[in-house]
């Protein structure tokens, strides 16, 4: 008889949504899973909790990155979690409790934090008889992270693993995965065909950039940068939702027509993220542990930008400790460091393969596959903890 499996996700960010679209995609395709459900735990949550748990982390980085490194070191504390904590969770989610009780999952893949405390919680108090996999999604595990109820820990490296073995997590009870992303990244597509498509050059190096990961910056500040990139290549901006951005930098592209050093195209929200990413030399954006999984499994090396306090700079280390991203000073030197990568092709190329060697194409499959086989397993209960 096939499983069923509840993935719980939480959109504070877009990242960890994305993981659970690749587990719940890797779900879809194996026999052994006869339903799944995929949710956005913060939906099940009430409107002011909602607001405060996504906007207020979007806002925290955006407008006090200094205050929000110094909550985040604060709370990193193992096995400190406060009964608080974990209270006001289950509080503000009644509407998400009563779903997973109703839903009566035999397997649960948490993407993030929040749900994975609410359902250790159910699975403690005998309200929920599942196996629970918790995927981590940036390359540093946070003591929010932890529970002291689990079937597996998925995490990205293996600095992971010997970090929770050491804090007393069995460690055959830890995967190294990687981060799940859509398997639509790792696929084999002909560049002439995707060139063609989206109207792009055979014979220009392709910068690629995030304008998400400029926040607050002006179009013509991100204009800036861009010309200060000296190598004549092709780049494409990818503005998300953020239509305002989008039609001011086309105004000033076409404003400096015969003025531009490069051949540019501008997106809004667009589905072919994989396929910019497939046609990439080089990608200039914020290290998310999602956007950092991409570029790896794509094989594209990052210049890193402005990493916020925390995860991201932990995804920023393991960039530039592999040697597959590069970290400008400041958004002056963003085209020196692009211009450094594009005249150096033997270096570029080593990177890129470099990048594509340390990647988890099949992450999700991973997390499936761990706790299907292992479906005879009971969750852990409390072990020997060590801070």
């Amino acid at each position: 008889m096939g499983k069923r499996v509840m993935i719980l996700s939480a959109s504070a960010g877009s990242g960890h949504v994305k993981a659970a679209q690749a587990v719940e995609e890797a779900c879809r395709t194996d026999p052994r899973v006869s339903d799944v459900l995929n949710l956005d735990a913060l939906e099940y949550t009430n409107d002011i909790f909602q607001q405060i748990y996504s906007k207020g982390y979007l806002e925290a980085v955006k407008n006090a990155p200094e205050l929000w490194a110094m909550a985040y070191d604060n709370m990193d504390k193992p096995w400190e979690k406060t009964l608080f904590y974990s209270v006001i969770h289950r509080i503000n989610s009644q509407p998400l409790v009563r779903k997973i009780v109703e839903y009566d999952p035999d397997i649960c893949i948490c993407t993030n934090m929040m749900p994975a405390d609410i359902v250790a919680h159910l699975i403690q108090q005998d309200k929920v008889h599942c196996n629970l996999g918790i995927v981590v999604t940036d390359f540093y595990v946070h003591a929010l992270w932890l529970e002291e109820v689990f079937t597996r820990y998925f995490v990205p490296k293996q600095e992971n693993k010997y970090h929770l073995s050491r804090l007393g997590l069995p460690s055959d009870r830890i995967v190294v995965s990687g981060i799940p992303v859509l398997e639509r990244f790792s696929a084999d597509m002909p560049k002439p065909e995707l060139l063609r498509k989206h109207g792009l050059d055979p014979d220009l190096p392709l910068v690629l950039l995030s304008a998400g990961a400029f926040g607050l910056l002006k179009a013509e500040t991100i204009h800036k940068i861009l010309e200060q990139i000296k190598s004549r290549c092709q780049i494409v901006v990818i503005c998300g939702k953020n239509a305002s951005l989008k039609s001011r930098l086309e105004k000033l592209i076409e404003a400096s027509e015969g003025g531009n050093l490069h051949k540019y195209l501008v997106e809004g929200y667009t589905d072919s993220m994989h396929e910019f990413l497939r046609l990439a030399d080089v990608f200039i954006g914020k290290p998310g542990g999602l956007t950092t999984s991409e570029c790896l499994v794509s094989g594209v090396p990052m210049v890193i930008w402005d990493p916020i306090p925390g995860q991201e700079q932990y995804n920023a280390y393991y960039l530039l400790e592999n040697g597959v991203g590069v970290l400008p000073d400041n958004a002056i030197t963003i085209g020196f460091k692009v211009d450094q990568l594009l005249a150096d092709p033997e270096r570029l190329s080593a990177m890129k393969a470099r990048a594509k060697a340390i990647s988890h194409p099949f992450a999700a499959r991973v997390v499936v596959d761990e706790m299907l086989k292992n479906e005879d397993e009971t969750p852990v209960r409390p072990f020997k903890k060590t801070p």
